[in-house]
């Protein structure tokens, strides 16, 4: 293992671990060294007993000797417990020999694998922080219940600390159409539903022009999760204008479509993987807060949340506070009337 790699954070638990498995790898790659000289051993001590008079010199008599003595007790072993003979001729040493070669090819893979498993572990040792290093160390005896008062508080403090690495701050858009059950009433249902798909489609295509990253859809409202503020007051700005338009030349029921709208900001705990569906947290609601108690066909959005982007946008204050969150609005220009050419 190479001595440049970076050391790890100071972890008892991962120190002992990767001590352990660099062990065994060095173990299992010292018996396939082991296995496989014996191999090549016994078959030069075969070549050797076929010189002529190999036994007439004293060095070759005391290899020969010495080799005899550790593989008969082995051989006859094979030959008590396993068939050797094959036409006539006994095979216990091309067995033994195969055993030592086919066992060093296994201790060989073994070695790799647990080598492997020990670059794995100091490498993921050295991406801790020291947070997660402190709450890893302790794991065993937390389980065992056998941790001091003092040192479960240092448990809680490292695992906030952790905690804080995994909040992110995201933008939230609700929208939902107002009345839409009233809307279908005395309606074409067959009309009434391809209107309302028309309309998730217009808000889709809105949503990823300006760049949404997780949605989750209810029968006629929608929850977005934006990551920037300025895209989810695009995405609502656009649905609110692109609205007139559906209204004039898209749809076919009698009554307009009609949407409240609520932006809001904030950190909270979650990973990009969890789905919308599945995310929770106060600033969620507030942002349906804000569409629930906002103007139809207005876009209502939090303070905190606009405010760095007032220079941008042109909301304004409504004095309404929601969730002890201060209101500003945004109401789309009256649309101009069409222009008559002259006669």
């Amino acid at each position: 293992m190479s001595s440049s790699m970076a050391k790890p954070v100071d972890s008892r638990l991962f120190r002992a671990r990767h001590r352990s498995l660099t062990a065994a790898a060095s173990l299992l790659g010292f018996l396939r060294t082991s296995f496989f000289l014996a191999a090549v051993f016994m078959i030069g001590i075969s070549v050797l007993a076929r010189f002529k008079d190999a036994d007439r010199y004293p060095a070759s008599q005391s290899v020969l000797r010495a080799a005899l003595s550790v593989e008969r007790p082995i051989r006859d072993f094979l030959r008590d417990h396993f068939p050797t003979e094959f036409q006539g001729r006994d095979t216990s040493k091309i067995m033994l020999v195969a055993a030592c070669f086919i066992l060093s090819s296994l201790l060989s893979k073994w070695g790799k694998h647990v080598e492997t498993t020990a670059l794995r572990i100091w490498d993921e040792a050295a991406e801790l922080d020291e947070n997660e290093a402190t709450i890893l160390s302790k794991v065993g005896r937390l389980r065992k219940g056998k941790l001091t008062r003092g040192e479960l508080m240092e448990v809680i403090a490292a695992a906030q600390k952790a905690l804080e690495k995994h909040k992110q701050k995201l933008s939230f858009l609700s929208i939902d159409v107002v009345n839409s059950t009233g809307m279908k009433l005395g309606e074409d249902p067959a009309k009434a539903e391809r209107d309302f798909i028309r309309y998730k489609t217009m808000v889709e295509e809105i949503l990823r022009q300006c760049h949404y990253f997780k949605v989750a859809w209810t029968p006629d409202g929608v929850m977005i999760c934006f990551l920037e503020t300025r895209d989810a007051l695009l995405a609502g700005q656009g649905v609110v204008k692109e609205l007139r338009v559906f209204n004039r030349e898209v749809k076919t029921i009698k009554h307009d479509f009609a949407v409240r709208v609520g932006v809001n900001t904030g950190e909270l705990l979650t990973e990009d993987a969890t789905p919308m569906e599945e995310m929770t947290d106060r600033v969620i609601d507030v942002a349906g807060h804000m569409q629930k108690y906002g103007a139809v066909g207005a876009v209502t959005v939090s303070e905190h949340a606009v405010k760095p982007l007032l220079a941008e946008f042109k909301y304004k204050p409504t004095g309404k506070v929601v969730d002890g969150c201060p209101v500003y609005e945004w109401v789309p220009p009256p649309e101009e009337p069409p222009r008559v050419s002259p006669a």
